[in-house]
């Protein structure tokens, strides 16, 4: 790594890092974070607020309706979001070159048909087929006939799996592209078959290209959680909380606390307390505004060279610097 992509690199991967230690030191540090607070009294034993508590009853950022620390829900859930987000999209690129691959060296026949497959899957929003793969193991989550954990393992190979057309089309074009090239068809005519050119010239070409496009499917994944947060399907599922029969609107709780289950949770308060649903959102943007940040260095580094060309110019100019011209070199002497 030169030390143009490290300098670019070191804010955005330094901020990734420490909301994932502070996510996983916060339930050390702190084991009742996840507490239900019913209400405060002062010194007297008097009843002075109820939950949802507001900034200053319970600093920094208040409490939810539950009436537990907003701040530390928050921090402790962004391990979930983050892991979750790095294994779906790792799912979306392993999944998806397998798709291409098949798409590349299928019949043109086959190939037509899976085209128009992930075609078709570009112009239906993601969100809305997941919402609807997902919505039958609802009832088997809110029945407890399917634990949290086993939920949020399925959901992740659910928002994987529909993306894998689309993505394996789009590498799978690009592959054709590849494959058109005059060594591969030099290669070809030398007698180099199928897998010799899987090995030894679409593989190390995916591999320059997977961390890019690793990042960017990352920056994808954190926008459809919001999306799907907004829809009610978290990862790891929601609960409702009893609050008794005077309680009309139900009141759902997370056991992950990730962060598009907490703008799920509070998205019914968003004119009442709008940091509720504002905080999250802008901790999903400081993410995604991270991930591109490291995408687009990436990209600009191994793919496009930039990082190099600085190096060598910056040398050049060195060099430049180091060579001096006398002024008696072209001056005749008598």
């Amino acid at each position: 790594m030169n030390s143009w992509m490290s300098t670019r690199l070191a804010l955005p991967v330094l901020i990734l890092v420490a909301f994932i230690s502070v996510s996983f030191l916060v339930p050390v540090m702190n084991p009742g974070y996840d507490e239900v607070v019913d209400y405060l009294s002062d010194e007297d034993g008097r009843v002075i607020a109820a939950p949802p508590f507001n900034p200053g009853e319970m600093p920094p950022l208040g409490s939810d309706k539950l009436g537990r620390n907003f701040l530390l829900l928050l921090l402790a859930g962004a391990k979930y979001t983050m892991f979750a987000a790095l294994a779906i999209a790792l799912l979306r690129m392993v999944l998806g070159f397998f798709f291409a691959v098949m798409y590349t060296f299928l019949p043109a026949f086959f190939g037509r048909f899976m085209k128009g497959l992930g075609e078709s899957f570009q112009y239906i929003p993601l969100a809305i087929i997941v919402f609807a793969l997902l919505v039958p193991l609802e009832g088997a989550f809110q029945s407890e006939a399917l634990s949290s954990n086993r939920y949020f393992f399925i959901q992740v190979v659910a928002i994987a799996a529909v993306t894998i057309p689309s993505l394996g089309i789009y590498l799978g074009e690009e592959m054709k592209l590849f494959m058109k090239s005059e060594f591969i068809q030099v290669s070809r005519t030398m007698g180099a078959g199928r897998l010799h050119l899987f090995k030894q010239h679409l593989l190390p070409q995916f591999r320059r290209h997977s961390i890019v496009l690793f990042s960017e499917q990352v920056s994808q994944t954190l926008a459809l959680l919001i999306q799907l947060g907004i829809l009610h399907m978290c990862l790891g599922g929601l609960k409702i909380a009893d609050f008794g029969i005077m309680e009309s609107i139900p009141v759902y709780f997370s056991e992950t606390n990730e962060w598009a289950a907490t703008i799920a949770i509070n998205i019914q308060q968003i004119f009442l307390r709008p940091m509720l649903v504002v905080v999250p959102l802008t901790l999903f943007a400081i993410l995604i505004l991270c991930v591109n940040v490291i995408s687009s260095t990436l990209r600009r580094s191994l793919i496009e060279g930039e990082g190099a060309k600085v190096k060598k110019k910056s040398k050049e100019q060195l060099f430049e610097k180091e060579v001096s011209v006398s002024s008696d070199l072209f001056t005749l002497k008598r």
